[in-house]
């Protein structure tokens, strides 16, 4: 049978008996000095990825978050044999023990701003058109398309000109980006401990940004968050959480 590692924690309090992981089978906890993995047994090296079983990974942590700070490792975590969990809690200990000394009663918001609907539509007005032009161009056969003359050169100083375009709205995307980043850490300043931003989410339309925040100020990020959404309105946000701290696991970087 393989082990499925749900996340690593501190000696555990709580029973985990009635606890059901992946394949439904019970999590049960296996201590290595200070710390303590929360595993169970599963009968594949390679778990599907399902909505179900997505679910049960997520709650199996959720569950044990509310007992204690648990440092949630990454979906489909699964290892040979109980000696190679213990191999791999031995190699990373100095690291989980830091990770769970800053990450101790902390939780990960999570905030997706949505950009202008414009900013967007002008962006790809501009990409569409240069795209139908080199498709035709693409269409010609040789000879034609390097041919010189009036039209030729007219048709290629166009094209320079809508890439120029496209670059110049990018370029005031970016600025555009970078500057509501600024206005949310201001907005969020002195609560939160880290941030992460997620770039592979960023490009347009949206940006995708993570905050740690301690257990104590979770209420207090959501009150500054309504009065980001009322300040900004011509931005559309969603915030999710509190969720365990999966983006701030320095064994989940990377």
């Amino acid at each position: 049978m393989y082990q499925y590692l749900y996340g690593i924690t501190r000696a555990f309090r709580r029973p985990t008996q009635d606890i059901l992981g992946i394949e439904n089978i019970r999590v049960r906890a296996l201590p290595y000095r200070e710390i303590t993995a929360l595993i169970s047994e599963v009968t594949t090296a390679k778990i599907p990825i399902s909505n179900e079983n997505v679910l049960r990974h997520a709650s199996v942590i959720e569950i044990l978050q509310k007992e204690q700070t648990v440092l949630p490792m990454r979906f489909s975590s699964v290892f040979k044999s109980g000696k190679e969990v213990f191999e791999f809690l031995n190699n990373r200990y100095a690291m989980f023990i830091a990770d769970l000394e800053q990450l101790h009663n902390t939780f990960e918001m999570g905030l997706r701003i949505i950009m202008k609907g414009s900013d967007v539509r002008n962006a790809q007005s501009v990409q569409s058109d240069i795209n139908g032009n080199v498709s035709k161009r693409n269409q010609t056969n040789a000879p034609q398309s390097y041919r010189f003359g009036k039209n030729s050169l007219s048709s290629g100083t166009a094209y320079l000109e809508r890439q120029r375009a496209y670059y110049t709205v990018l370029d005031e995307n970016k600025t555009s980006v970078q500057e509501i980043v600024s206005t949310c850490h201001a907005q969020f300043e002195g609560i939160y401990t880290k941030f992460q931003w997620d770039k592979s989410l960023s490009s347009l339309p949206g940006i995708s940004l993570n905050y740690l925040v301690h257990k104590d100020f979770l209420s207090e990020f959501r009150i500054r968050f309504y009065d980001l959404v009322t300040s900004l309105k011509e931005f559309r946000f969603l915030y999710s959480g509190p969720w365990p701290p999966y983006h701030f696991v320095s064994g989940n970087r990377g």
